[in-house]
């Protein structure tokens, strides 16, 4: 008789320890997917903040490097990409292939005097190729007002002349002149 409940306790035992159902496993699939999902979004949220972020900071460099590389000498006549390359200017996140590359992949191009404000080499361009939409937007109002001049797809967002509009704001101004795609041309003026 012992035996008997022995056996009985175990066939209950094993009753009760069967795996999960077909919906619990479903249930528990799309949780799953959930949270991967959300980890995507995440994800690409913070690599595209941090692109912007090196960007500045690229730009920054830049900026910084071809006002040493040029001090003392009065202009920046002559200012190429294969000069600032040559100096080690283009920070190394920026020469992919050896061209210098935006974080879209887009051309880098430096050139001297475009600015109206200024004689001729008195300032110099940074100008970038290939901006996604919501990057053109966000760099449109890096350090604004600090540029001299500053267009996007050749329509000045500021320059000389050609201050905002009372009411109006740079973030406002760049979501209009910002086209949708990865195909925006930037160009800060730098003085």
């Amino acid at each position: 008789m012992n035996q008997s409940c022995i056996t009985k306790s175990v066939r209950v035992a094993s009753k009760s320890q069967s795996g999960l159902t077909l919906v619990e496993t479903l249930i528990a699939v799309v949780i799953g997917i959930i949270i991967l999902a959300g980890a995507f979004i995440v994800a690409g949220q913070v690599l595209t903040n941090n692109r912007l972020s090196n960007t500045e900071t690229d730009i920054a460099s830049l900026e910084s490097g071809i006002k040493q590389l040029y001090s003392g000498q009065g202009s920046y006549n002559g200012l190429v990409n294969s000069i600032a390359q040559n100096a080690g200017i283009f920070p190394e996140s920026m020469i992919g292939t050896g061209t210098p590359v935006d974080a879209w992949q887009g051309a880098v191009t430096l050139e001297p005097g475009t600015s109206v404000s200024a004689g001729f080499g008195s300032d110099f361009a940074i100008q970038f190729a290939a901006v996604s939409q919501s990057a053109c937007i966000k760099l449109a109002t890096f350090q604004y007002g600090s540029w001299p001049e500053f267009s996007i797809n050749g329509t000045a967002l500021y320059a000389p002349g050609n201050p905002i509009a009372a009411g109006s704001s740079p973030t406002t101004l760049a979501a209009s002149d910002c086209t949708a795609g990865d195909s925006n041309t930037l160009l800060w003026v730098v003085g």
